[in-house]
């Protein structure tokens, strides 16, 4: 059983926390399960992207407490499943903690691995499309969390 997630992007300031308010979200219907998120090159303590907040507050969805932290090992060790917005992200993830290899999977997996671009430094819709995939993402691994 999945307990733990943790959700991975660069500066976890756009894609990752976008992930993180709709797994949550998603998931909160169901069952309670510990959603986190940080970045592979974080802007520690920033908080969420401006752009990324409105999308969400769109969507009905927050982040607005969201602050920005660094990978490191121990969130990857007690996280069951940890997700990556790309396969960049996904090899340097492992480059830091092979030992995670079952465990870090492209979030994207379900959509035939598909990527989920970066948006930070675009226009809104880059931020959209970035959260139309995480939401597809995310409802196609209900199932399987």
């Amino acid at each position: 059983m999945i307990d733990r997630v943790l959700i991975v992007c660069v500066g976890n300031i756009c894609r990752s926390p976008m992930a993180e308010a709709v797994l949550r979200y998603q998931l909160a219907k169901d069952r309670k399960i510990v959603v986190e998120s940080a970045g592979l090159a974080a802007m520690a303590g920033s908080p969420i992207d401006p752009l990324a907040e409105s999308v969400l507050t769109e969507h009905g969805l927050s982040a607005r407490s969201h602050l920005a932290r660094q990978i490191e090992g121990t969130l990857v060790e007690s996280a069951d499943v940890v997700f990556t917005m790309d396969k960049r992200q996904r090899a340097a993830l492992l480059a830091l903690a092979p030992w995670a290899r079952r465990k870090v999977v492209l979030l994207g997996k379900w959509q035939g691995d598909a990527e989920i671009p970066d948006p930070y430094h675009q226009q809104r819709p880059a931020f959209e499309h970035a959260y139309q995939m995480i939401d597809s993402a995310i409802r196609s691994w209900h199932e399987h969390l």
